[in-house]
C-alpha cells in the first residue's frame, strides 16, 4: 500500500484507543471537557477580537512575520485559527480533532515554523485565552482555575500530536535522503566499477594500436598453453616483424609509421579467429596466438594474413617477416620457450626478400641457452622454410 493511501493519522498508527491513552496521561477528563463545551459561548462571542490580539502580538516578532509575508496570507491564517480556537471548545476530541492537530503540524513544518516558533505561538494563544476568562470571570474563583486547566490540557494534546508530525517529517526526511545516498552509492560503485574495468583493460592494451601489449600476452600465452595440455590440443604462435618499417618511419617520420602500425592491428583483426589472441610484441614486432591449431592450420592462418597484408600494405614498401612455433600438448613448454623458437623462426625468414614464413621445427635451438650456442652457429639446419 502507498503512503498516499493512507491518513497522516493512520501513518502515525494513533488509533482511537492511543487517543485516549494519550488524553488519559494528561488527566483529560470528561469533566474537563464539559467545562470547555461551557465555555464555547463566551468564545464564540470574542473569537475575532481573540484572534486579532493574537497576531497583532505575533506579527511583532520578525521572523513570524517574515513567515506570513503579506496581508492575504494573514488573512487565510486568521481564518484557519478562528476555526482551531472554536474547536478547541467544541467537547470532540476524537479522531477526527487528532487528524485535524495533526494536519496543522504538517503544514507549519512544510512552511518553515520552527519547533520554539510553534510553541511560542501556543503560549501565547493560551495567555490572551486565559487573560479573556478573568476578564469575564465566574463568581467561583475555583470554576476559573479549571477552566484554564482543561484548556492547558487539551492544548499539551494537540502539541504531543503537532511535534508527532515533526519527528515523522524528520524521520521521513532522513528515510529519503538515506534512499538517495544509497542510490548516489550504488550509482558511484557501479561508475566506479565500470572505470576500474577500462583502466583495467586499457592497461592490457597498447595505447596505439588496441592490441594487448607484452605482459598481457605473455598472460594470455600461459594460461592458452595449459588449457593446450589440459584439452590435448595443439597450440601455435605467429611471431612477425615488418620490414622496411624502419625506413619509412624514417623518411616519411613517425606519424606515417603510426599510420602503417595501425594498419597491420586492422589486418590482424580481420584475419583472426574470436578466439585467438592479438598482441602489438614492441616496436614493429607482433604475436598472435592461435589456440586449438596444429602447425598446418597456423601456416593457412599466415596465408591468410599475408594475402591481406599484400592488399592493404600495397605501395608502402613494407612486408613481413614471420615465424611459427607450435607446443603440442605432450610436450610442455614455457611461453618465453615458444616466444624464443617462434622469434628465431622470423628471424631466418628475414633472409628472404619480401613476405616470407619459416616455420621452427622440434629440435631448433632456443637462442639464449648455453647448451644452444652451438646449434645456433648452424641455426638454418634446425629450421624448416617456406616463402609465401
Amino acid at each position: 500500500m502507498k503512503v498516499t493511501d493512507l491518513t497522516l493519522r493512520e501513518q502515525l498508527r494513533l488509533t482511537e484507543r492511543e487517543i485516549k491513552h494519550r488524553q488519559d496521561l494528561l488527566d483529560f477528563t470528561e469533566a474537563d471537557k464539559d467545562i470547555l463545551v461551557g465555555l464555547k459561548p463566551l468564545v464564540e462571542a470574542e473569537v475575532d477580537t481573540l484572534v486579532d490580539d493574537f497576531y497583532a502580538a505575533q506579527v511583532e516578532i520578525d521572523q513570524v512575520a517574515r513567515l506570513i509575508g503579506d496581508s492575504e496570507t494573514l488573512a487565510r491564517l486568521k481564518k484557519h485559527l478562528r476555526k482551531y480556537v472554536l474547536d478547541l471548545f467544541d467537547g470532540e476530541y476524537g479522531a477526527d480533532y487528532s487528524q485535524a492537530r495533526l494536519r496543522i503540524g504538517l503544514v507549519h513544518k512544510r512552511i518553515g515554523v520552527t519547533p520554539k516558533l510553534y510553541i511560542s505561538a501556543m503560549r501565547r494563544l493560551v495567555t490572551i485565552l486565559a487573560e479573556h476568562f478573568d476578564t469575564n470571570p465566574p463568581e467561583d474563583t475555583d470554576q476559573c482555575k479549571n477552566q484554564i486547566n482543561a484548556l492547558n490540557k487539551i492544548v499539551l494534546y494537540d502539541l504531543q500530536l503537532v511535534f508527532d508530525t515533526y519527528i515523522h517529517g524528520l524521520l521521513d526526511e532522513l528515510a529519503r535522503g538515506k534512499e538517495e545516498i544509497e542510490r548516489y552509492a550504488e550509482g558511484l560503485e557501479e561508475m566506479v566499477a565500470q572505470r576500474t574495468q577500462q583502466l583495467a583493460e586499457l592497461a592490457r592494451k597498447d595505447g596505439l594500436t588496441g592490441l594487448l601489449n607484452q605482459r598481457s600476452f605473455f598472460e594470455e600465452m600461459g594460461r592458452e598453453l595449459a588449457r593446450c595440455q589440459r584439452t590435448g590440443e595443439s597450440l601455435s604462435l605467429i611471431y612477425f616483424d615488418l620490414d622496411g618499417f624502419k625506413q619509412v618511419n624514417d623518411a616519411q617520420g613517425h606519424k606515417r609509421g603510426d599510420e602503417i602500425l595501425i594498419a597491420t592491428a586492422e589486418i590482424i583483426g580481420t584475419t583472426i579467429r574470436a578466439e585467438d589472441v592479438a598482441a602489438r610484441y614492441g616496436g614493429d614486432e607482433f604475436c598472435i596466438i592461435l589456440p586449438r591449431a596444429s602447425e598446418e592450420v597456423a601456416q593457412v592462418f599466415v596465408r591468410r594474413l599475408i594475402s591481406e597484408a599484400e592488399s592493404k600494405l600495397a605501395g608502402t614498401g613494407v612486408t613481413f617477416s614471420v615465424g611459427i612455433a607450435t607446443a603440442e600438448p605432450d610436450v610442455p613448454v614455457q611461453p618465453s620457450e615458444l616466444v624464443k623458437k617462434a622469434d628465431f623462426a622470423m628471424y631466418v625468414s628475414k633472409e628472404t626478400p619480401g613476405f616470407s614464413v619459416t616455420v621452427a621445427t622440434d629440435d631448433m635451438p632456443i637462442p639464449g641457452n648455453e647448451a644452444d650456442q652451438q646449434a645456433t652457429e648452424n641455426a638454418n639446419e634446425g629450421v624448416a622454410k617456406s616463402n609465401i
